[in-house]
């Protein structure tokens, strides 16, 4: 049976704290019927006796769990003692567990990822600095995205280009695009030619926070890349069909960094 990463994680985790509290509740068992610390109550048992261990576990769990029925007791200070200590270690053990089982369950995954490559594209008759955004989760709302380039001189950070801007909803796929050829985007293309010339090492930054549409958490996400990452290319494969709803359906996942060669004399047009 194949379970997704999220529920792999919190499987995992819910497993890992299964060990830890067996680990407490008999280790703790163990030290009491070892130091022989704990008895009956004499209305329970009107005879004194060594308890056998598995009434010692019994009395592990119920003080672990605060619980005191009271037919076990300690008898001796470092019997009292080991409760006290067994005690404030439930405390903690269950504060936390709760708090990572409710983390673990509402938290989003790691599902939004780009194009591993920098895309230089001819498209519209404009050559375009091309990323393609994908989200394998809920959608996400309120996206403010930054793109940064710079180089580096001298041990001094030297910005190239730098844009900020509010994005469309991102749902499964999305596209950012910078206008080469537009005034603001003439000093990427610049940068951008130098760099495939190797003259220069060209830096860049792709980042963008936004809100998960169903619980609201704030997702972040950052991707760096260099001039090692520049690819020539035109229109991006299709990673899904439509419906006739108006549905995407089968996502093809593997399409994603896949797109169509861009014609050698267009690529020398760039470099002109």
């Amino acid at each position: 049976m194949k379970f997704k990463f999220k529920t792999r994680e919190v499987l995992t985790f819910i497993l890992v704290a299964l060990i830890v509290y067996m680990i407490l509740i008999f280790g703790f068992a163990f030290i009491y019927y070892q130091t022989n610390s704990i008895e009956m109550m004499p209305a329970a048992k009107p005879y004194s006796e060594k308890l056998s261990f598995e009434k010692a576990v019994y009395f592990s769990i119920v003080s672990f769990h605060t619980i005191g029925f009271g037919d076990i007791h300690p008898i001796t200070q470092i019997g009292r003692q080991i409760v006290m200590v067994q005690s404030t270690i439930s405390l903690f053990f269950t504060s936390i567990f709760s708090g990572f089982l409710v983390y673990f369950v509402i938290k989003r995954p790691q599902d939004v990822f780009t194009t591993e490559k920098v895309y230089i594209r001819f498209r519209k008759e404009h050559f375009q600095l091309s990323l393609r955004i994908g989200n394998k989760g809920r959608d996400l709302i309120d996206l403010k995205s930054k793109f940064e380039a710079w180089t580096i001189e001298n041990n001094t950070r030297i910005r190239v280009f730098r844009r900020e801007e509010e994005l469309p909803d991102l749902e499964k796929i999305l596209y950012y695009d910078v206008d080469l050829e537009d005034p603001e985007g003439r000093p990427l293309l610049l940068a951008i030619r130098a760099a495939l010339k190797e003259s220069i090492l060209l830096h860049m930054k792709f980042s963008f926070i936004g809100n998960d549409i169903k619980t609201g958490e704030q997702v972040a996400f950052a991707k760096y890349y260099n001039s090692t990452h520049f690819c020539f290319g035109k229109s991006f494969y299709n990673v899904y069909s439509w419906d006739p709803n108006g549905r995407r359906k089968n996502f093809r996942w593997g399409n994603f960094e896949r797109i169509d060669t861009m014609e050698p004399e267009i690529r020398r047009q760039f470099m002109d």
